[in-house]
């Protein structure tokens, strides 16, 4: 088995953070393996159907568009290729208001599977944001 070529799931990735910045949740349904996890702080959350994703993401859309949300940043990502159609990406997110304020800062390590012809999410772990890996 080859690797995948650098970057590729870096950009699959940064293409799911463009759909999830709309807080449009049917929008990011397609960026999920079915199944999937999520793991944080507020423990694991296993997501079997495009259903149950948009379902989750509904929710917590709704949340941040009172909270003022207006875009996402990720000063740091980096990518390491398990296998052709395996990798992980790391690195740290910035969720920021209209205004600029940062509202969350966060860790993030998204194991993705290659299924053509895009990335899809299988592991979603978001963390303290100074335990981002520094992938190669």
């Amino acid at each position: 088995m080859g690797h995948a070529r650098a970057g590729e799931a870096v950009e699959g990735f940064k293409r799911y953070a463009e759909a999830f910045a709309r807080l449009d949740a049917r929008a990011i349904v397609s960026f999920y393996n079915e199944p999937a996890l999520l793991i944080s702080q507020q423990g694991i959350v296993a997501l079997s159907t495009g259903a149950e994703v948009e379902r989750f993401f509904g929710r917590l859309m709704a949340e941040l568009r009172v909270e003022g949300y207006a875009k996402s940043e990720f000063p740091q990502l980096s990518e390491h290729s398990l296998s052709s159609d395996l990798s992980v990406v790391s690195g740290v997110g910035v969720w920021r208001k209209a205004n600029g304020e940062e509202m969350r800062r966060f860790g993030l390590t998204y194991t993705l599977c290659r299924a053509l012809p895009s990335w899809k999410i299988v592991v979603a772990a978001v963390h303290d944001p100074d335990a981002a890996l520094p992938l190669t």
